[in-house]
């Protein structure tokens, strides 16, 4: 761990792949001192209890989609007292439902903890992260701590990373999935009904999945 004294004034750590960002332009706009390291865990670090992680709307949708937002979280969760995640924009782009979209914001907010903010754009997003280091180094006195380390991936995770890529299957299916059938090679190897038996799974997503495992594969 290595901490960073207060100069006096509002300090943020952001990790040096985004320097060229706007974000960081406007935070020393806004009066804050920014220093520039990488970060295993999270975009920007406001003091030893909280971190930052920064996502246009895209990015936020894509890492839904493959799950990185989730294991994100979890080390985000792991490492720091409080996790925030920005999100830049909203679900304008069609790859996933808003049901979709509201629904891994409440498993972020209920299952890792973490605080969820929608804002409109970067200055925005740089407006949050002032305020709340603000509040972090000025009311609660607390100073900047660069740690975290990212959990290498174990079989289990990479079993549930594999299951989420299949049509239809969130990270919680997929959880869901490797309970009730013990191991990936058992999913394989069940059939359509078995496979549909699966809490949250519709029939034609099933069925999909199925075809996936069965169907011979030709140019």
């Amino acid at each position: 761990m290595q901490s960073v004294l207060k100069l006096g004034k509002i300090f943020v750590v952001a990790d040096d792949r985004e320097r060229n960002s706007n974000v960081c332009f406007y935070l020393k706009e806004f009066g804050a001192m920014v220093s520039f390291k990488r970060i295993e865990v999270g975009d920007y670090i406001i003091s030893d209890k909280v971190c930052v992680e920064r996502k246009s709307s895209s990015d936020f949708i894509s890492s839904i989609i493959d799950g990185r937002i989730f294991n994100q979280a979890e080390d985000m969760k792991r490492n720091f007292s409080k996790a925030v995640i920005i999100v830049e924009g909203n679900n304008s782009d069609g790859r996933i439902t808003e049901n979709a979209y509201k629904g891994a914001m409440a498993s972020l907010i209920m299952n890792y903890d973490a605080v969820v903010i929608n804002v409109e754009n970067e200055k925005e997003t740089a407006r949050m992260i002032y305020f709340l280091a603000k509040k972090e180094q000025e009311e609660f006195e607390r100073s900047i701590a660069i740690k975290g380390k990212k959990k290498p991936k174990d079989v289990k995770e990479m079993q549930q990373f594999f299951l989420s890529s299949l049509p239809g299957v969130s990270s919680v299916i997929a959880k869901r999935m490797l309970q009730k059938f013990g191991c990936v090679k058992d999913i394989v190897n069940a059939s359509e009904k078995e496979i549909e038996s699966v809490k949250g799974l519709r029939k034609k997503e099933a069925k999909r999945i199925y075809q996936i495992f069965n169907e011979r594969w030709s140019e």
